[in-house]
């Protein structure tokens, strides 16, 4: 009796390391066409912020499944940091031009809008990746969604 709980103990204990040390699946997000069937819901539908920190998703796409978690990574933070400490400006200039005699003028107007957003430096120190997925696309390219959150206390504004 005493070998048989020893026993049982140790092939629970294995079961459970057998299941924790398995690999991460990449799933398939195509359809026939090669077109995108779905996102993770936590992709578009997340609390952006809360009263101790801010979260935010993003997506990229690469043949390499690190670069495309990094880059996705990296306009995570982009979005957020521009949500936070991003300034925007807007300029609008128009140009009228009235050519000819004083009878027979052709007047000729152009117009352009600027719009400039800027983010300041900030460190983003101490973000954290809380969910991720990896799909796999038609051309055997990995498209990574993540979703970041960053401590309000973490963050140099």
């Amino acid at each position: 009796m005493k070998y048989l709980s020893k026993f049982i103990l140790i092939l629970a204990t294995g079961v459970l390391l057998a299941n924790c040390s398995g690999t991460y699946k990449v799933k398939h997000d195509l359809n026939k066409s090669g077109a995108v069937k779905e996102t993770p819901k936590w992709y578009v539908k997340y609390d952006r912020e809360t009263m101790f920190k801010f979260q935010e998703s993003g997506t990229a796409v690469s043949p390499d499944m690190e670069l495309a978690v990094k880059k996705a990574v990296l306009l995570a933070k982009a979005k957020l940091l521009d949500r936070v400490t991003g300034e925007m400006n807007n300029q609008t200039t128009i140009e009228k031009t009235e050519v000819g005699d004083n009878e027979d003028l052709t007047a000729t107007s152009s117009s352009k809008d600027v719009i400039v957003n800027k983010i300041e430096d900030t460190i983003a120190q101490g973000y954290l990746v809380t969910k991720s997925e990896i799909f796999m696309t038609k051309h055997k390219s990995y498209r990574a969604y993540v979703l970041i959150e960053v401590k309000k206390s973490d963050l140099n504004i």
